[in-house]
């Protein structure tokens, strides 16, 4: 079952780079993965869309002005603990893996992942609650 068969999934995309963001809202609608309901370009404008958002996921960036993706998803899951947020990062260091797992974030994938890979994440992390790639 893939996620494109289940009830269709609300995300939130978080990331400053505008361009990086239509991409991906356009992938995601054209694979039929999920409704983008809104994106934000920095933690600090996410964190003011959870006020009228309710999403499923959210795919976020860690390196932000303004409020970094790690400070926001501490921030976001202190508000609302069940929220699943798979950081979507260049960065696969050692030191931002463990603290993305101290923070209780759902799972995350580099930026250069495929879309297969995204739509595994998304849909291990809604069937089983965690995606961490081996990797």
């Amino acid at each position: 079952m893939t996620v494109s068969q289940l009830v269709k999934l609300n995300i939130i995309i978080v990331d400053d780079h505008l361009v990086f963001r239509e991409g991906l809202r356009t992938i995601i609608s054209q694979e039929n993965i999920a409704n983008v309901v809104a994106e934000a370009s920095n933690g600090l404008e996410f964190l003011d869309l959870l006020a009228t958002q309710n999403p499923d996921l959210v795919l976020m960036d860690i390196d932000m002005p303004t409020m970094n993706g790690l400070e926001a998803a501490e921030k976001a899951l202190k508000i609302m603990p069940d929220l699943k947020i798979l950081i979507y990062t260049m960065f696969g260091d050692e030191e931002y893996y463990k603290k993305m797992v101290e923070l209780g974030v759902a799972g995350y994938i580099l930026k250069s992942s495929n879309i297969n890979e995204l739509e595994n994440a998304i849909q291990t992390i809604m069937s089983v609650g965690k995606y961490f790639p081996p990797t």
